[in-house]
């Protein structure tokens, strides 16, 4: 399946969330990898990554993950991305490991930031935004770097996302309702209307 625009859907803790995701398209599987509550480990999600096809993988890095894993889990083949936020990136800069960046930022803090993607592997900008402030400037940051912007931002108004100045969307997994069981509503609402006819 063809989506409209590309899509990262974060907080992936399941199989049946990723298998749903890949089998509609999704660019991007965020995994919040570690031990602690709302957390996978790094064998559930080598588990998971071993049914699923198609997505690029990103490690969502948490200030809880120590260095020992953050090392085994970059040094996998099967993560293609970590999401960090400008605080988390300063303090991990010197790790070799991070092959491609997803950076967590806010529109006002982009100029004091810019240099970042001249020291950095920086693939994406992510808005963590909780309203649109301004579409002019979220496009002339797109021409600069890929930024991808939480669906939560788009206007109720929009019919083709496509129009809109930005790389791509991004959604959230949830926990499943019992092993297997799965609601995908609020998924399956916006990928369907994301679908290439």
């Amino acid at each position: 399946m063809l989506l409209k625009t590309k899509v990262k859907v974060g907080n992936i803790t399941n199989l049946s969330d990723a298998r749903y995701c890949a089998g509609m398209g999704v660019d991007l599987l965020g995994f919040p990898i570690g031990n602690g509550e709302g957390q996978i480990t790094f064998d559930m999600f080598r588990e998971i990554a071993e049914w699923v096809a198609g997505p690029a993988f990103t490690l969502e890095y948490t200030d809880q993950m120590d260095a020992e894993m953050l090392e085994k889990v970059t040094q996998s083949n099967t993560i293609q991305h970590v999401q960090l936020n400008v605080s988390q990136l300063k303090a991990l800069g010197t790790n070799k490991n991070l092959k491609s960046i997803l950076l967590e930022i806010k529109l006002a803090d982009w100029p004091g930031i810019s240099q970042l993607l001249e020291e950095y592997p920086i693939s994406y900008l992510v808005l963590t935004e909780t309203k649109i402030i301004d579409w002019k400037e979220i496009g002339n940051l797109n021409s600069i770097i890929p930024l991808l912007i939480p669906h939560s931002l788009i206007p109720s108004e929009t019919t083709d996302i496509s129009t809109l100045p930005v790389t791509g969307i991004v959604l959230e997994g949830t926990a499943e309702d019992k092993p297997g069981q799965k609601d995908y509503d609020h998924l399956a609402s916006v990928l369907e209307s994301l679908e290439v006819e």
